[in-house]
């Protein structure tokens, strides 16, 4: 058998390989994002109840001493940093009251529940976007295997499927087990697995 055509064969061989390992990586980061996707909308109701909370509370404090409000409110569920107390809830030394306690203790309650809810809200994100590339990835590929199938450029499929990866994922290896974001994934699914299988125990 000649070169050309054994390198032919081997690639036709690993081809269903490669597009398993794929298709495999995909639904292990789908089902990561669905494993998440109760917990991340649990915590932007809450952010949002609360701040709604906050915005009432630091308009009421306002109403009763009087003054204008002369501050925007950002949209409800787009958190302000929690670097730095708003100008609107800081305590001027001589505004007292049970609407000022008020409007800061609804401020920290929106504190705590931000910084309470910040790990899943930064783990979706990581995790939709690394399923969008995910995505983005499968069907390119998907797109040029076909082209190249009934072709004896073929051979130059596994070269196409580096280059695109190191364009995607910027040189780095999604798969590899030192990265972030599939050792996430993939303890949260053991976590999720396991929990399953205690219910399962449980159940009469």
């Amino acid at each position: 058998m000649t070169h050309p055509v054994l390198a032919f064969a081997t690639v036709l061989l690993l081809l269903p390989v490669l597009l398993i390992g794929c298709a495999t990586a995909l639904k292990r980061d789908g089902r990561c994002l669905a494993s998440l996707t109760p917990e991340y909308l649990e915590a932007t109701e809450s952010l949002t109840r609360l701040e709604a909370d906050w915005h009432r509370a630091v308009d009421a404090r306002d109403r009763h001493l009087g003054l204008r409000p002369t501050h925007e409110w950002p949209a409800l569920g787009k958190s302000l940093s929690s670097d730095q107390p708003d100008a609107s809830v800081r305590t001027p030394s001589a505004t007292t009251g049970p609407e000022q306690d008020e409007a800061l203790a609804a401020y920290q309650r929106l504190r705590e529940a931000r910084e309470r809810h910040q790990p899943t809200l930064t783990w979706y994100d990581r995790v939709y976007r690394r399923l969008s590339t995910r995505i983005e990835e499968d069907q390119i590929l998907t797109e040029a295997g076909l082209m190249l199938l009934t072709s004896p450029a073929i051979v130059f499929y596994p070269i196409v499927r580096w280059n695109l990866r190191s364009v995607l994922w910027d040189g780095g290896d999604p798969d590899a087990d030192s990265d972030p974001v599939t050792r996430y994934c993939a303890e949260r699914l053991v976590s999720d697995q396991e929990s399953l299988l205690r219910e399962g125990e449980r159940r009469p």
